[in-house]
């Protein structure tokens, strides 16, 4: 088995959780509650600003060139957004994306910046990009499965949604993650091969904490706390 089949069985339990979460279920169905969409565009936006940054710091550390220009691709296609998954839905809420501006950040999306954030300081390529590649892997995963509702439905309310992350080269782009992580594993120390193990997990249990944010809500304090208390 190859190091990076060994990441997708030890999160296999993980992605299943975030397939069966109710967001994820309201995609499928098509009955997402409207402040879910919001609530979730909210704190993707600036989530995807700091992946642009930590993008940046795997190009840095790239040990090819290859690599260095799989990460500038990444970046420019995160430069311009990901705007058609995002517009579907702020489109099926009835809102812009001016009207979402300026909303605070939420403690998961504080600790998912964090987590990348401390990966790209801290860590080797290997453990950086086991730290990037759940959100590429779990959106992947998500568009092939529900795939078949747009196929049947072509109007179905998330069809944009589910096409965006269903498309072909979203896998590829995936499978070239893997497989920089594939290229390092050789040399692994048992140590090393735990920080690259522990950093992929982190980020794969954060991608259920940020659709469960989006879904349910999220404050730093109890509401009854907050009364008199702007959060950060």
């Amino acid at each position: 088995m190859s190091f990076s089949a060994s990441l997708i069985a030890m999160s296999n339990a993980i992605l299943d959780a975030i397939c069966e979460h109710p967001f994820v279920e309201g995609i499928a169905r098509g009955d997402l509650p409207k402040e879910a969409a919001i609530r979730y565009v909210s704190q993707d936006k600036p989530y995807l600003e700091t992946y642009l940054r930590v993008f940046a710091r795997a190009a840095a550390l790239a040990p090819s060139h290859e690599d260095v220009a799989d990460f500038h691709g990444r970046m420019a296609l995160l430069l311009d957004g990901e705007t058609e998954a995002h517009e579907n839905l702020l489109r099926y809420a009835g809102v812009t994306a001016r009207d979402i501006e300026d909303r605070p950040k939420l403690p998961t999306l504080h600790h998912y910046e964090s987590h990348l954030l401390a990966a790209a300081a801290h860590g080797d390529f290997a453990e950086l990009v086991a730290a990037i590649l759940p959100c590429h892997h779990v959106y992947v995963e998500i568009g092939a499965r529900l795939e078949a509702i747009v196929q049947e439905n072509p109007r179905h309310p998330f069809a944009a949604w589910i096409r965006f992350y269903a498309q072909p080269d979203m896998r590829d782009a995936t499978h070239r993650l893997f497989a920089m992580v594939d290229r390092k594993a050789a040399h692994f120390s048992p140590e090393r091969a735990r920080r690259v193990e522990t950093a992929f997990l982190t980020s794969s249990f954060l991608e259920y904490r940020f659709f469960d944010m989006a879904y349910r809500g999220e404050s730093w304090l109890p509401k009854e706390a907050m009364r008199d208390v702007s959060a950060p």
